[in-house]
């Protein structure tokens, strides 16, 4: 049996994020105080955290054959991530250039995504068959008939419900993930709790809404609503936070962790990646982690 126990499906991209103090007005230059270049796209920064976390995880992707291409792959060569699933598409690897202001904490994005998606490769097939998790997001949920992955093959499907699923059917996947924003128009003028345990009795799943700082609550037969603060650190950019929840959320329910510990741990691990500016170089691993839960009790 494979030893990868979860495959992340969707985009990957190389991105160049610029720190400034406030966004220019029309025609004005400012100068950055920091620029970064790095790996991002929310499957792949989930992929990260959770090989990070210690969870033996695989790719499934498109980049292009060209330099960025090849920076992908040593990112992911660096952090043991299996890439035997990453197919080389026609066109270049996706990729954004990212304003983040200190000034709101905000970020402006510029983006070349989605590229065409190439075929799925047969490596990626059966890593996606033997996996516990699947870990899809925008792009990834809608390649899941191509790998021939449902819920109901006994596999376990997360979705980082990124963009657009005020309709989206959540008995699809067992982890229903969106933002508290998301849920309010899912369900307009209901209050979060009931939006979320409708979701979750009607799907037989586990709804989590992720609040940025105020923290995450969540929903499932088992546990009934809980909820998870966040934390306070000196925030560089926000950049990735919500992938890295993600990615974390699957970690630390496929450690054992109940629910609510799995959600305030995620919480952490999506605070503590605020202090870089790019999505990925200061996603905590385990030791980091528990270190700073530590530190705080």
């Amino acid at each position: 049996m494979s030893s990868i126990e979860v495959v992340c499906v969707g985009v990957i991209t190389i991105d160049t994020v610029a720190l400034v103090d406030s966004y220019p007005g029309e025609d004005e230059r400012v100068i950055a105080k920091e620029i970064a270049r790095a790996g991002g796209g929310p499957a792949a920064v989930a992929a990260v955290t959770l090989a990070r976390l210690g969870v033996k995880t695989a790719i499934v992707g498109t980049i292009g054959d060209d330099a960025d291409g090849t920076e992908v792959l040593r990112i992911f060569k660096h952090e043991g991530i299996d890439t035997s699933g990453v197919s080389i598409g026609t066109t270049a690897t996706a990729g954004s250039v990212i304003v983040a202001a200190h000034e709101h904490s905000t970020r402006a994005i510029s983006t070349r995504q989605p590229m065409v998606q190439a075929e799925v490769n047969d490596a990626a097939k059966n890593l996606v068959a033997q996996a516990q998790w699947i870990h899809v997001d925008h792009v990834g949920i809608t390649r899941l008939s191509a790998l021939g992955i449902s819920r109901s093959n006994g596999v376990k499907i997360s979705f980082d419900a990124g963009y657009g699923v005020e309709s989206f059917d959540a008995a699809a996947v067992d982890l229903f993930v969106p933002t508290d924003r998301q849920m309010a128009l899912r369900y307009p003028g209901m209050d979060l709790a009931s939006a979320l345990e409708k979701d979750s009795t009607k799907a037989a799943n586990i709804v989590v809404a992720t609040q940025g700082s105020a923290g995450s609550t969540g929903f499932s037969a088992a546990t009934g609503l809980v909820t998870a603060a966040g934390f306070s650190v000196e925030v560089t950019s926000t950049l990735g936070a919500g992938d890295v929840f993600h990615g974390a959320l699957v970690a630390h329910l496929i450690q054992g962790h109940s629910l609510q510990e799995a959600m305030r741990r995620s919480n952490a691990v999506a605070a503590l990646s605020c202090r870089g500016l790019d999505a990925q170089s200061m996603i905590p691993n385990t030791v980091e982690l528990n270190a700073y839960l530590e530190a705080q009790s």
